[in-house]
């Protein structure tokens, strides 16, 4: 995973772009290959505004959220962050599954048609 931080108004230390870069290393089982994440952190008076974008090939996702406390904010980030790629994932198993049981029909029926002959 190709990790990219950015702090826009805000100081914060070396420990939290390391905790951010371990949760995120999590949702790379979604990736058959290296995504690239991009983390920017923004102050705005007194929220914290988090946005993360993943870029792998062609799929291209973007969250943020809000929130009074960093760390709470990176949580909720990476969790749905984590939930939205775990349901397109499904989808794209259930979509395959769908296939499949289609040509199973469809393989029953011939076999059944050639019994009949």
């Amino acid at each position: 995973m190709i990790f990219h931080f950015q702090a826009v108004h805000v100081h914060l230390d070396p420990g939290f772009v390391k905790i951010a870069e371990e949760k995120f290393v999590k949702l790379e089982k979604f990736f058959p290959g290296e995504p690239e994440v991009y983390l920017i952190v923004k102050k705005e008076k007194f929220e914290f505004l988090i946005e993360a974008k993943i870029q792998y090939k062609s799929f291209n996702t973007f969250m943020k959220t809000r929130s009074t406390n960093v760390n709470t904010a990176l949580d909720e980030l990476v969790d749905r962050m984590k939930n939205y790629l775990s349901k397109k994932h499904n989808r794209k198993k259930k979509r395959g599954s769908r296939e499949s049981m289609y040509e199973e029909t469809f393989a029953n029926e011939n076999r059944r048609e050639n019994e009949n002959q």
